[in-house]
């Protein structure tokens, strides 16, 4: 599988922006609010969400799916 520009971009700055994000908790941790934190920990779940999906494919297998029709739609036979 070859990764396009774009999913290596997308890839990249998810990894930036995580890492700037907890790089910024691990510095001034005791300063911030519970709800920063919380926030934190969201986002990145969410990022690691995409750059796992951007690496596995996952999308254009969802796209496969939804571009097939069926050869017999709603069980019509000719």
């Amino acid at each position: 599988m070859r990764l396009s520009p774009r999913r290596i971009l997308r890839i990249v700055l998810s990894l930036v922006i995580i890492a700037v994000l907890w790089s910024r908790a691990a510095s001034n941790w005791r300063d911030l609010s519970g709800m920063w934190l919380a926030g934190s920990i969201i986002l990145s779940i969410l990022l690691l969400v995409v750059v796992f999906v951007e690496i596995t494919g996952m999308q254009q297998k969802w796209r496969k799916q939804r571009d097939q029709v069926p050869k017999k739609p709603l069980g019509l036979d000719s």
